[in-house]
């Protein structure tokens, strides 16, 4: 009879142990699992701000060639743009200073370890496109200036788009 007391507290036990292994995963796994996501959300938030401000580095430049033409005088306002109004669009490399027609497609960003630009650095995930639809206003006073950044990150192919209008404040 001391024998199955004995064998029946070692069984208790180890039951014991297994419940509290169990609930002791259940309180660990919980927090790892959040852990996971926030940092997978981490990743995606540092994306989309690069996009965004690769975005709006390019309405800068649009907006500094604009005032440039005008101080000088130009005739036409959006001098030195006229790649990006075709169906295609262009890309800009602000650090070079060079508008290209995109043809059959924009190139990847490269990344030098200090700026983007087209020239040297390693292929970067961001794609980034510019239009320019100088029809919007009467008289050509307005262009509408639409941007498409591209990437494909962890959880597949995102695309932020601005859009502003510029003018001709002359």
């Amino acid at each position: 009879m001391q024998n199955n007391k004995l064998k029946l507290k070692k069984a208790f036990t180890l039951i014991e142990t297994l419940v509290a292994v169990t609930i002791l995963s259940a309180a660990v796994a919980g927090p790892m699992v959040l852990s996971i996501k926030s940092i997978g959300s981490a990743s995606v938030s540092q994306d989309q701000l690069v996009a965004f401000y690769l975005g709006q580095e390019v309405m800068e430049y649009v907006r500094n060639i604009r005032d440039t033409n005008l101080i000088n005088s130009s005739n036409d306002w959006t001098n030195g743009l006229g790649a990006c109004k075709g169906a295609a669009g262009c890309y800009i490399d602000v650090k070079n200073n060079t508008v290209t027609d995109c043809g059959t497609g924009c190139p990847k960003l490269k990344f030098d370890g200090l700026n983007y630009n087209y020239a040297r650095g390693n292929d970067t995930i961001f794609t980034r496109t510019i239009k320019i639809d100088d029809t919007v206003g009467v008289g050509g006073d307005e262009a509408k200036i639409s941007i498409s950044v591209k990437w494909t990150g962890k959880y597949g192919e995102k695309t932020m788009n601005l859009e502003d209008n510029v003018f001709n404040w002359r």
